[in-house]
């Protein structure tokens, strides 16, 4: 199991990643949609079905009340119609952003007791970087989760507009993950096959490794951004075969990063994360996670 985080610099395409990888893996996942700047999930993929009644921004009220987890349970969703991948909303309005800078850190913990106690792999949409006075923003990205994340994912379609706008990110991402994370080598590039710049430029020109790559395919990017009222077999679209490649060499490599570091487990910290935990551990099982 692992947490991944995924982000971007500028418009590349990082929620629909992230949904991808969230679909498409072999295991029961949660995506976490944690962009700053508001969430476009259910506006989109989930074409309205919930609003601002739930989601991301109740959960700091919770926390400054002590009772995140109980809130972050009522407020988890499903992806899927068996439960097995979830979905914690994000923002309707970036001006909610402010009110979560102390929340991430719990949160992040809570997410990584989902992974590595209650057999989740999380996917945490950060969206976009943004740098202020040479690290990255305390409310306007969710640097604690990238902090605490196995491996983050830097975003980049294969353009030369997308990799110039990339690198700037990419080094001061290093230099982050290596003050303040759990290493430079959490770093790794997820490519959107969107023009011809070929992997062995990019990955000379950001000095990142590939972890895998994602076809443009405009099929199932719509089905990602809009939704569908069709049925839709989403295993015959390439996007997600290629995205469960991808997420099975994150997982990986996420393990292999975990054991050569030698992390421990974190720990549950109260019986209340616990109980979280123990609900959630099937969620094949009667689970009332709301549809």
């Amino acid at each position: 199991m692992s947490v991944i985080a995924l982000t971007g610099a500028h418009a590349s395409g990082v929620t629909v990643s992230s949904l991808a990888l969230a679909l498409s893996g072999a295991r029961p996942s949660l995506l976490a949609e944690c962009d700053a700047k508001g969430g476009s999930i259910r506006t989109g993929y989930r074409m309205g079905e919930w609003g601002g009644e739930v989601g991301l921004w109740h959960l700091a009220q919770a926390d400054r009340e002590g009772k995140l987890p109980e809130a972050f349970e009522a407020h988890l969703r499903r992806l899927d119609t068996n439960g097995a991948r979830l979905w914690l909303p994000g923002l309707t309005d970036p001006m909610q952003a402010a009110a979560l800078a102390d929340t991430w850190e719990p949160l992040g913990l809570l997410l990584q007791a989902m992974d590595q106690h209650a057999g989740y792999d999380v996917v945490v949409d950060a969206g976009r970087v943004v740098v202020e006075q040479g690290a990255v923003h305390p409310s306007l990205c969710p640097r604690p989760l990238l902090h605490r994340a196995d491996l983050v994912l830097l975003v980049v379609r294969t353009t030369l507009t997308s990799v110039a706008q990339t690198r700037p990110v990419a080094q001061f991402l290093k230099s982050e993950l290596e003050q303040r994370g759990s290493g430079a080598d959490a770093l790794r590039l997820l490519l959107v096959k969107e023009g011809d710049v070929p992997e062995h430029e990019i990955t000379r020109r950001l000095e990142v490794p590939v972890i895998g790559s994602l076809p443009w395919e405009e099929k199932a990017g719509r089905l990602l951004t809009h939704g569908t009222t069709r049925q839709v077999k989403a295993g015959s679209m390439r996007l997600f075969k290629h995205a469960r490649q991808a997420a099975h060499a994150a997982q990986v490599d996420a393990s292999t990063r975990r054991l050569r570091m030698q992390l421990p487990p974190p720990a549950v910290a109260s019986p209340v994360v616990a109980g979280v935990v123990q609900r959630l551990l099937a969620p094949q099982q009667e689970v009332k996670i709301s549809g």
